[in-house]
């Protein structure tokens, strides 16, 4: 997915639902920040789908929106790219104060995404390996510093059991940078 890609998808999201703005979180989010990483040998240029979050949030245009842009529907087959549409209590994961952080998407005035430190420390609680790999290039290309998304960690509210886990995949991934 490139940020064209995105943007076209929030627009044909908020035709459909005119009156609600639209959170950009997970991979496809970084389109807002780092444009770059969508281009044909970047990291993102294989992402097919954006993880949206209406807000507000009801049920039923959620079910609508999936229906309308998410996996396998019309809108993927032409296009290539879909949404997942998140429910609201996706947001309830991520580091306390990060509304003051989002990031406004380009040209979509009714869309902002999740900050790319936020982002990191959510990828590092998950610890899928892509999750991994796509923190380890944001650090080492110096994207974003290692010392931020330590401070970001401390403000996700997670089992203090967990905390070693995920501080030892940030670990992980600035050592092998």
């Amino acid at each position: 997915m490139n940020l064209t890609a995105l943007q076209h998808l929030i627009r044909a999201a908020t035709a459909l639902a005119e009156d609600l703005d639209f959170l950009v979180l997970g991979s496809a989010s970084l389109l807002a920040s780092f444009p770059e990483l969508g281009e044909a040998t970047a990291p993102l240029a294989s992402t097919y789908d954006a993880d949206i979050c209406p807000e507000p949030f009801d049920e039923l245009t959620g079910t609508m929106l999936e229906e309308a842009l998410g996996e396998d529907r019309a809108y993927f087959r032409r296009h290539g790219y879909h949404a997942d549409v998140l429910r609201s209590s996706i947001l309830d994961t991520l580091p306390s104060g990060w509304r003051g952080r989002l990031v406004d998407v380009p040209e979509c005035p009714k869309a902002k995404a999740l900050d790319p430190i936020d982002l990191a420390a959510i990828k590092l609680q998950v610890a899928r390996p892509k999750d991994l790999d796509l923190v380890r290039m944001l650090i080492s290309t110096g994207r974003i510093p290692a010392e931020e998304i330590s401070v970001r960690l401390d403000a996700l509210d997670i089992p203090v059991e967990q905390k070693p886990r995920v501080l030892a995949n940030l670990r992980s991934v600035t050592s092998s940078s």
